[in-house]
């Protein structure tokens, strides 16, 4: 299966929408999507992955970019995971390195909290 990808800009945030499979084949449109939020840099976005059926290195590589890149520039990422996400996360020890929630509810509280 392909990725599909979608890009929503509130005022508040963006919410970035993965599903399928995020892999190396499927790297460069996900490099233009960073590039677009990167440009623009709203002060936060979500990156929701709970519709995500596979996540490779290349994938994991491009989320830790734009996690180092939105930080250095002050903004915040939250992502949404589902278990496989997590799993991989915990796998290589990156857990740590993201702000996670388990569903986009929980991240737009994340991100009201923090602007409070």
């Amino acid at each position: 299966m392909g990725l599909s990808i979608q890009l929503d800009q509130d005022a508040d945030h963006w919410v970035l929408t993965l599903q399928g499979d995020l892999d190396y084949s499927e790297c460069a449109s996900f490099r233009m999507t960073i590039d677009r939020i990167l440009k623009h840099l709203p002060s936060a976005t979500v990156v929701d992955l709970s519709a995500l059926d596979y996540l490779d290195s290349s994938g994991l590589g491009l989320l830790l970019s734009l996690s180092k890149e939105y930080a250095s520039q002050g903004g915040r990422l939250v992502l949404v995971t589902n278990e496989s996400v997590d799993n991989i996360l915990d796998l290589t020890r990156l857990s740590g390195l993201f702000s996670c929630a388990a569903s986009i509810d929980e991240a737009q509280t994340m991100l009201a909290d923090v602007a409070q």
